[in-house]
């Protein structure tokens, strides 16, 4: 057996003969007892103030101090100490007053029968109903422990609601009753929720003792100037037979969180309504624009106006996706396989810079949303244009372990104590700049699990490094 179960049990008599038998019968009939002896009330006081004692087993008739004096001495420090009384004669007061002392249990010793059997397990049961009642106030004495501190409303109801097992004071610092108060009547809390919800919170208090789980989000009047919005978790405890036992919750307070809920509804809103206007005040000129470029491509040189048309497209495109953003929430769609060098070159041709050069070293085949990994890369193309020279020179290419790719031009380069800033909101170096280029760059790289980074580049320039 191990340490834990075994159960340590003090006998005092003053018969030797009889105490050594005793003895003996209660470690032969069980391996988990253990038993130590004293020959009177003063050696046992002793030996329970030098050692681990779970149960005291105790003649009465002692000389000197009887086991009924040595039972009230020692409930004076140890109330729930198991205590069986084990006499040979029996005696009604004696039996009244052990009862009234809190004697665990009062045995008439028999004359020929050996009753170990009935004292190991009386011995057995009560000290394992101590243990068990220890340890649950050990655990309770932590609950209002940690209850005391939290300002949550931690509770424990009967499964009918009547009857209030346990709550903390966090009750008053959100419903605003006092808890004596709840105590005399355990659904009074019931008054102080808002009427279009109270019909939901029965409901689920309903559901709940039927053993059915629930979570409820409703208003609080905590006091006649204060509304609260809180949320309530339940779960029934069930015995073997799955019948319902108790009721076990918390409640807690939600108004800031449904504060922030309405105002992002609201702000989404607000983004809907905004990019539906300015797609709807970009298309008309688009259109008329689209109109007229198709009538002088008919009546004249095609080329550069084929190549207007196309830009013209593409912004009708991004329009479309910037409604999709807005009411979805979407950074990414669909994903499909596409070589870097393929989204690259497209990202360069749609930025328009006649004089820069680009050159592709390597490629790989890219998971993604060709479209937003596509603005992404224009967007640093066209860094690369307008915080550098005209001509500039940009090199896209990957790491030799393909673990990652690059794009980087032969421009002054971004310093180092500026990199940090680099992606951030509204940041930018130039005055007509909107600072929103490489904080889209990053969102785009992050929302397919990637990330971006600016390194230097072999001639000075700026790196932008992709690691997948």
């Amino acid at each position: 057996m191990e340490s834990e179960s075994r159960v340590e049990v003090l006998y005092v008599n003053d018969e030797d003969q009889l105490r050594e038998l005793v003895a003996t019968q209660l470690r032969d009939e069980s391996d988990r007892i253990r038993v130590s002896t004293a020959d009177s009330a003063a050696s046992g006081s002793r030996r329970l103030a030098n050692g681990a004692v779970d149960c005291v087993l105790c003649d009465h008739h002692m000389p000197g101090e009887t086991g009924l004096d040595f039972l009230k001495r020692v409930r004076e420090d140890r109330p729930d100490l198991p205590f069986i009384l084990f006499t040979r004669t029996g005696d009604e007061a004696v039996a009244s007053e052990s009862i009234e002392a809190g004697v665990t249990d009062y045995i008439i010793q028999e004359a020929i029968e050996n009753q170990a059997p009935l004292l190991a397990r009386k011995i057995i049961t009560y000290v394992e109903h101590h243990r068990t009642k220890r340890e649950v106030d050990r655990r309770n004495g932590r609950l209002r422990e940690i209850a005391a501190v939290t300002d949550q409303v931690w509770w424990v109801f009967s499964p009918t609601w009547d009857e209030l097992g346990f709550i903390n004071d966090g009750h008053e610092a959100i419903f605003g009753q006092p808890v004596a108060e709840l105590r005399d009547d355990p659904t009074s809390f019931l008054e102080r929720i808002h009427d279009d919800d109270a019909d939901r919170v029965r409901q689920a208090m309903e559901a709940v003792s039927a053993g059915d789980p629930q979570v409820v989000q409703y208003r609080v009047a905590k006091s006649d100037g204060i509304r609260l919005w809180v949320e309530s978790r339940c779960t029934p405890v069930t015995d073997e037979s799955g019948t319902v036992t108790s009721l076990v919750g918390l409640t807690r307070d939600i108004t800031d969180r449904k504060l922030y809920q309405r105002e992002l509804t609201e702000t989404v809103d607000q983004l809907e309504e905004f990019t539906a206007t300015v797609s709807h005040d970009l298309r008309n000129p688009i259109n008329v624009a689209a109109g007229n470029i198709r009538l002088a491509a008919a009546e004249g040189e095609s080329e550069p106006l084929d190549t207007a048309f196309d830009a013209i497209e593409r912004m009708d495109a991004l329009i479309e996706e910037l409604l999709t953003l807005a009411k979805e929430g979407k950074t990414v769609g669909e994903r499909r396989p596409v070589p870097f060098e393929e989204v690259v070159a497209r990202s360069f041709e749609n930025v328009r810079a006649p004089e820069t050069t680009l050159r592709v070293t390597g490629s790989v085949e890219l998971s993604c949303d060709p479209a937003r990994l596509t603005e992404a890369f224009e967007n640093l193309v066209r860094n690369a244009v307008e915080h550098g020279r005209s001509d500039v020179t940009i090199t896209a290419g990957v790491f030799p372990d393909e673990s990652g790719l690059y794009i980087e031009d032969d421009g002054p380069g971004i310093p180092p104590e500026a990199r940090d800033r680099a992606f951030e909101k509204g940041h930018t170096t130039r005055k007509d700049g909107s600072g929103f280029g490489l904080a889209i760059v990053e969102r785009i790289v992050n929302a397919h699990g990637w990330d971006v980074r600016i390194a230097d580049g072999e001639t000075g320039g700026a790196r932008f490094e992709v690691v997948f």
